[in-house]
């Protein structure tokens, strides 16, 4: 991934066919304009996993999306309010500001609950082809999971401060996913004056993760009160 910033993003040709014409390929592309013009104040951005750091808390056990971020107010005149960038089905406990979703039977049943009337959900190219004018191209048709792709879109919008919530490293079954783990790694190198904080009261972030001098791992109650949440 390549460290890029909205304020440099017009938007970007996407193919929409590719056909053979006397033995040779031609492609139909279809120019997307940037539909975006991220306006924050704070440079605070959370993105939001399934991950166990998220349901062992000391603080309320699972830690509550919509009580905490959703209703986020963020201090005196917002200074500390948290964009939240949501993955791996945390739209249905709260409303996230972004969500980004790949999977075609998960983005059929948001757009069913018509949470993408209300939310700026991104996915790629073909989903959006395949439902004009209901989701958004992730920019550059950068790949990875959903996750990265969360944290890559917080620092592409401009935030100094991206907290990593339920982001463990791993599967729904919680087993170990080192790919997952290579791409935020390679995120966190990317963007070097970017702060990305794991939050957790228990579970240790992945050594990869770690080893970087803009990364640091905060308690739950740390993050709350840093936040004002």
């Amino acid at each position: 991934m390549s460290e890029r910033y909205r304020t440099d993003y017009d938007g970007e040709f996407v193919i929409t066919s590719n056909t053979i014409k006397d033995g040779k390929k031609v492609q139909e592309r279809e120019w997307i304009d940037n539909p975006i013009e991220n306006q924050h104040i704070s440079g605070c951005a959370v993105v939001i996993g399934h991950g166990q750091s998220r349901h062992n808390t000391k603080l309320h056990g699972k830690f509550n999306l919509k009580n905490n971020i959703e209703k986020h107010a963020g201090w005196h005149l917002g200074r500390k309010r948290l964009q939240s960038y949501g993955t791996e089905g945390c739209w249905k406990e709260m409303q996230c500001d972004f969500y980004i979703e790949y999977n075609p039977e998960k983005l059929a049943e948001i757009r069913e609950q018509k949470y993408s009337e209300k939310v700026t959900v991104y996915s790629n190219a073909r989903n959006c082809i395949s439902n004009p004018g209901e989701f958004y191209l992730v920019p550059y048709g950068e790949r990875g999971n959903s996750v990265t792709i969360a944290a890559w879109l917080a620092c592409f919008d401009g935030h100094k401060e991206v907290y990593l919530v339920g982001v463990d490293g791993t599967n729904e079954d919680e087993s170990v996913n080192q790919k997952k783990i290579n791409e935020l790694a390679n995120i966190i190198t990317t963007y070097p004056s970017v702060n990305f904080i794991y939050v957790s009261d228990g579970k240790l972030a992945p050594d990869d993760w770690r080893q970087n001098r803009n990364f640091v791992q905060w308690k739950y109650g740390q993050f709350v009160s840093h936040c004002d949440i």
